[in-house]
């Protein structure tokens, strides 16, 4: 009964509902027992950006740093997932229940949810864990989220986290800085770049889309795909470098 019960909210969780999670945790369901696969049930809520769910989940009792153990794709913390993703509302809804926004996942060997936020560029949620008093220099081997967000050309995470003290003299292990980053994309066109990152053929399809944002600046997303049209990606970068390399160079950030 147990596990039946279980795999019915795994599947509730999927389906996105919200009324059937709630009544499987009143029968008795665990909110923390793990698909077969591994994947828990607060995971791939929070992947998926179901706060109602997350809610749920978390005021039966799951924990809001389990990290769950499932396939590619459906492994990692709750936080790191909804910051990667940019779910800013389970993000505040994880760290109200006690999410540590200082773990790393894959057992603390790789990314924070501030490195996820910040390599996205995803400012609202950087906001949140630099509030929450998330490490602004944390990041992954010798790459800093300031690092991410230079190259990204993401002027608003970058500002975000000079502000909550960020250190701008930190080095890769190239030697270079978070400005150094950002000036050597400074000129370069950002379309011509995603298209390089992205290994494009000469047959497949590519789709262009442009966005301003508050800043001044605007976000380029790449989308290609095959010939056939089965498989697809996409990429992006923003084009505020320059202006990361001139606020780096000055060092003088408005409150």
């Amino acid at each position: 009964m147990t596990e039946a019960l279980a795999q019915r909210l795994i599947t509730a969780v999927y389906e996105d509902e919200v009324r059937q999670v709630d009544a499987l945790l009143r029968q008795g369901a665990s909110p923390s027992t793990p698909h077969p696969d591994g994947e828990t049930p607060l995971y791939l809520a929070a992947v998926g950006g179901r706060t109602d769910i997350v809610r749920l989940l978390l005021e039966a009792g799951a924990s809001p740093d389990a990290e769950s153990r499932g396939e590619p794709g459906s492994e990692g913390l709750p936080l790191c997932a909804a910051a990667c993703w940019d779910h800013a509302e389970v993000v505040r809804e994880l760290l109200a229940h006690g999410a540590d926004p200082n773990l790393r996942e894959d057992d603390g060997t790789s990314y924070s949810a501030l490195m996820w936020a910040a390599t996205g560029g995803h400012h609202r949620t950087v906001r949140l864990l630099l509030e929450a008093h998330a490490d602004p220099d944390a990041g992954n081997r010798d790459r800093t989220p300031l690092m991410a967000a230079a190259e990204r050309g993401s002027i608003a995470v970058v500002r975000a986290l000079l502000r909550h003290d960020a250190d701008p003299q930190l080095t890769d292990a190239l030697g270079r800085t978070a400005e150094d980053i950002a000036r050597e994309k400074c000129g370069k066109d950002v379309e011509s770049e995603l298209r390089k990152r992205a290994g494009a053929a000469p047959g497949d399809g590519c789709e262009v889309r442009r966005s301003p944002r508050p800043e001044g600046t605007e976000l380029v997303e790449l989308t290609v795909s095959s010939p056939d049209g089965t498989h697809g990606s996409q990429w992006q970068e923003e084009t505020g470098h320059a202006a990361i390399a001139a606020l780096l160079q000055d060092g003088v950030i408005e409150q």
